[in-house]
């Protein structure tokens, strides 16, 4: 048996949208739901927090938590600092969803999970949340220009004149994004995440299998593109781990974006754009890498991880994303899947770095 408790923060009760889909999922996946409700709470965050704690041991008493095989907290705001602190004091052992925690949340050792967080939040800073994670080994989902509800407010971006349209658009895209991941870390614990450059290293990629058995190869001859055999095993050794690693590193520290996918906390996937728009008109940006661990290919991960970076990149305001290709034929099939064509303007440095590669665009 499984059961999900859902904890709501000061004023954001368990109807509204992150609480209420999340709730969803959560029957999807055979979850019993018990829903903790606070009555009056008081003004100050303190005295909130001990309310709500209080409200909260009276709502759980009756569930006999040694039926249970799995528990899940799902918590919003103060309700974040509530499930940690009822959890430590219960000595519960649970996965969490934490959206939007607060810094007192910290306070109480929170247990495995993943955290959404906006970067634009008042009610807890963007930096120290970072901070807490790391220290933590929580992985950070953050939303750019988020609110305390992951949502974007009109004035934190320049819209056109059916700006209210957009901001709508945007934020039921959050929401989707949002809840994709919630959902993943229910079904599997597939996550992602962008990385920052100090957890780049070679401990992250210890238990990353780049094997690739290649059989057939795309390539382009005299202005045409044909299929040749070219059997081979392209593999990476400690030292292209090591490359890997400083050169994912400059590309975070220059401003470029580095996103992961996890499974149990172990990394087996990534994604890389780097920072510098080039081509004219084109407005390319570059997309470095993308690896998907052997064994965890034709699970959608790279699916994941290339939208995530496309729209990344559209934010930026490129108009493509570039792609210097292997040419393996099955590397090929997941490009030509995702839409990518064959480059309008080629990119000298990496033709002549891997003359083999295809070099793909995407329009973003």
């Amino acid at each position: 048996m499984k059961l999900a408790v859902f904890f709501p923060g000061i004023g954001y009760h368990c109807d509204k949208p992150l609480l209420y889909y999340s709730n969803q999922l959560a029957v999807q996946y055979q979850y019993e739901t018990v829903r903790v409700t606070y009555g009056v709470l008081h003004k100050e965050l303190d005295k909130a927090f001990e309310d709500a704690l209080a409200q909260t041991r009276i709502c759980l008493e009756p569930v006999v938590w040694e039926d249970y095989e799995e528990v899940l907290f799902v918590s919003k705001s103060i309700g974040t600092a509530v499930a940690c602190a009822y959890a430590k004091e219960h000595g519960i052992c649970c996965r969490n969803v934490y959206y939007t925690p607060l810094e007192q949340t910290f306070a109480f050792s929170p247990q495995k999970g993943i955290v959404f967080h906006g970067t634009e939040d008042p009610w807890a800073d963007a930096e120290k949340i970072r901070k807490k994670c790391r220290e933590n080994n929580l992985p950070l989902y953050l939303v750019e220009d988020g609110s305390h509800s992951l949502e974007i407010k009109q004035e934190c971006r320049e819209r056109e004149r059916n700006g209210c349209q957009k901001k709508l658009q945007e934020n039921l895209q959050i929401l989707t994004q949002v809840m994709e991941q919630t959902e993943q870390y229910l079904a599997e614990e597939i996550y992602c995440r962008e990385l920052e450059a100090e957890e780049i290293s070679l401990e992250l990629f210890g238990k990353f299998i780049r094997h690739q058995k290649v059989t057939k190869c795309r390539r382009r001859e005299k202005d045409k593109w044909v299929i040749r055999d070219d059997p081979f095993i392209d593999d990476w050794t400690r030292k292209d781990y090591q490359e890997l690693v400083g050169c994912l590193r400059n590309t975070v520290s220059t401003g470029g974006f580095v996103y992961a996918a996890f499974v149990q906390d172990v990394l087996k996937g990534f994604v890389s754009v780097e920072p510098s728009v080039f081509g004219g008109e084109n407005r390319y940006l570059d997309l470095s890498s993308i690896h998907v661990s052997e064994d965890m290919r034709g699970r959608r991960i790279g699916k994941m991880l290339f939208q995530a970076a496309a729209e990344w990149a559209r934010k930026k305001g490129a108009g493509k994303l570039y792609i210097s290709s292997h040419s393996a034929m099955e590397t090929q099939a997941f490009y030509q899947a995702m839409g990518c064509v064959d480059a309008q303007e080629y990119e000298q440095k990496h033709v002549e770095l891997e003359p083999y590669d295809c070099q793909l665009e995407y329009r973003l």
